[in-house]
């Protein structure tokens, strides 16, 4: 059944010239979606009961269908509190602000999945003085990894090689008013892991993601190459339940192969796709765009040519 008005989507980004905006945009065109872009900072957030609202500029925001956040960690805390109002508006949020958040809290976000049952590296965190002592025993010593707790694209990712350094590093953190997460190293997937594109209940693309020369990040804002590669049933399977976990409709989750099989390094829940839309050759905006459309009360609506 086709909709006799076109589906209003709003994507929250402040900027419209990123790649994964414009290709949403272009994606949400082919689908007549009417699809606007919202910088989330311009939001002002009124709270006042039943007449609660979102004002922009002088104006209150209209209504929309569907809401599609893709927030950076520079804003996550306003970001959040715009994604929430949208939900305390009765709108149709994908993804969730309380999924956001857990995904942005790379220790919140391994706890739950872990607790799961969800295999992820051996991990501490400690501000005890013996934290050094402690992560090399239970950790299998060292190189080890250690991760802020919120960054994105490999920044705030160090590895390192002694106690002496992993001690120097922690004063210079703590100096900063920061906690580390202390991680195993792990040596057989050392410089490459896979990227799994979650969309709903599947995973529609999958890459993996090798590090630049002399870089053990494989990031592709890092300088990683991503190439294309089809996952084992036991991989699809773990990052689709990561998703699930997290609550996220759309998610990117990042795998790295141990002994013991497939953990779960991170969950993106605003996942750039320029770079797996290039190693795959599939049409991953349009597939976020068909699940917006889904998650509406209006169903489906007349589709243009699509892009290939």
């Amino acid at each position: 059944m086709q909709s006799s008005s076109p589906i209003r989507a709003l994507i929250l980004s402040r900027n419209k010239q990123l790649h994964s905006i414009r290709r949403l945009l272009q994606e949400a065109h082919v689908r007549n979606v009417a699809c606007d872009v919202l910088n989330p900072l311009e939001c002002q957030l009124l709270i006042q009961g039943k007449h609660s609202a979102i004002l922009v500029g002088s104006g209150e925001l209209p209504h929309y269908d569907v809401v599609l956040p893709r927030i950076g960690a520079s804003i996550t805390d306003f970001g959040l509190a715009v994604v929430k109002q949208f939900e305390t508006l009765g709108m149709n949020v994908v993804n969730g602000s309380r999924a956001i958040a857990e995904s942005r809290d790379k220790l919140r976000c391994l706890q739950i999945l872990s607790g799961q049952g969800i295999p992820v590296p051996p991990s501490l965190l400690s501000r005890s003085p013996k934290l050094v002592r402690t992560a090399e025993a239970l950790l299998g010593g060292f190189p080890l990894i250690l991760k802020l707790l919120r960054g994105t694209q490999g920044v705030g990712v160090m590895m390192v090689h002694s106690a002496a350094s992993m001690s120097s590093v922690m004063d210079t953190l703590r100096g900063l008013g920061e906690d580390a997460l202390a991680q195993q190293f792990l040596s057989k997937g050392a410089g490459h892991d896979f990227r799994a594109f979650v969309i709903g209940n599947q995973v529609v693309a999958a890459m993996k993601r090798t590090a630049a020369k002399g870089e053990f990040r494989s990031n592709i804002h890092r300088g990683g190459e991503g190439t294309l590669v089809k996952l084992s049933a036991q991989q699809r399977r773990v990052a689709i339940r990561a998703a699930q976990s997290l609550n996220l409709a759309v998610a990117g989750v990042d795998l790295m192969e141990s002994s013991a099989g497939p953990l779960v390094l991170e969950v993106n829940s605003s996942p750039g796709f320029e770079g797996i839309e290039k190693a795959t050759g599939l049409n991953v905006a349009g597939m976020i765009m068909d699940l917006l459309i889904k998650s509406t009360s209006k169903g489906t609506v007349k589709n243009r040519t699509r892009r290939k």
